[in-house]
C-alpha cells in the first residue's frame, strides 16, 4: 500500500467537512436573515454553485439579518473560507492531476486557516 493513499483518503474526507460546513454555515445565515427555508438553502447551495451564487449576490444582499453571527456560524464561515482559499492555492502550486491536488489542498487549507480566521472576525 501507498502512502500516498491515506493522503489522497484525507483530502478527500476534508472535502466533505469543508462540503457540509458550507451547508451549515448557509443554513445559520438564512436562518438570521429570515428565510422561511434555511434547510432548503443549506442543502442545495453546497451542491450547485449556481444556487450558492444566486444566495450570495442576490438574495442575501437583499435582506439584513435579525441577530449577529453566533460562535457556530462564525466558525464554519472559517471553515469554508478555508477550505476555498486553500483550493485557490492548491490548484496553483499543485500539478493539475487529482491525487496531487487531494495531497496539497491540505496543507493550504491549514495555511489558510489564520487568514480566514482574521477575515471572518474582522467581518470581511
Amino acid at each position: 500500500m501507498s502512502l500516498l493513499t491515506p493522503a489522497v483518503g484525507f483530502g478527500a474526507a476534508l472535502v466533505l467537512f469543508v462540503w457540509a460546513a458550507m451547508g451549515a454555515w448557509v443554513n445559520f445565515d438564512a436562518r438570521a436573515r429570515g428565510s422561511h427555508h434555511p434547510a432548503i438553502w443549506g442543502v442545495f447551495a453546497p451542491l450547485s454553485g449556481v444556487v450558492l451564487i444566486y444566495y450570495l449576490l442576490w438574495w442575501r444582499r437583499g435582506r439584513s439579518r435579525e441577530w449577529p453571527p453566533g460562535r457556530a456560524e462564525r466558525a464554519t464561515a472559517v471553515v469554508v473560507l478555508a477550505g476555498l482559499g486553500g483550493l485557490a492555492v492548491g490548484s496553483l502550486v499543485s500539478p493539475p492531476d487529482p491525487t496531487s491536488q487531494l495531497t496539497t489542498w491540505p496543507v493550504a487549507f491549514a495555511g489558510c486557516l489564520p487568514v480566514a480566521y482574521w477575515a471572518v472576525r474582522r467581518g470581511v
